[in-house]
């Protein structure tokens, strides 16, 4: 039985609130915690990695890192937009999964 525990980042100003959540995690017994970060809150994902990993947990190690992206679809159409184009335009929004792992 795999003990895991995930966290989405939503915004930078979680940062604070997700390092809580991840110490509480730990210390009520979860050995495998997932960070979820897209957008612009990838570099606030690896910043909670790096602390929890560095400064909190020196025994937590860092066990996958996942790379992808996702479709993000913008429904804005401006008055002198194309209609002959699709309503919906399709863009790529990045993300990352973080894994951490306790030692045990």
């Amino acid at each position: 039985m795999t003990n895991e525990t995930t966290l989405i980042i939503k915004n930078r100003s979680e940062k604070e609130k997700t390092i809580k959540d991840a110490i509480f995690a730990f210390s009520g017994g979860t050995k495998s915690l997932l960070i979820k970060g897209e957008g612009d809150e990838i570099s606030t994902a690896v910043e909670v990695a790096e602390i929890l990993k560095s400064r909190m947990y020196p025994g937590v190690e860092i066990s996958n890192v996942s790379l992808g992206s996702r479709p993000f679809f913008n429904r804005r159409q401006h008055r002198n937009y194309n209609r002959k184009k699709s309503r919906n335009n399709k863009d790529l929004i990045s993300k990352i999964e973080i894994t951490l792992e306790k030692a045990i």
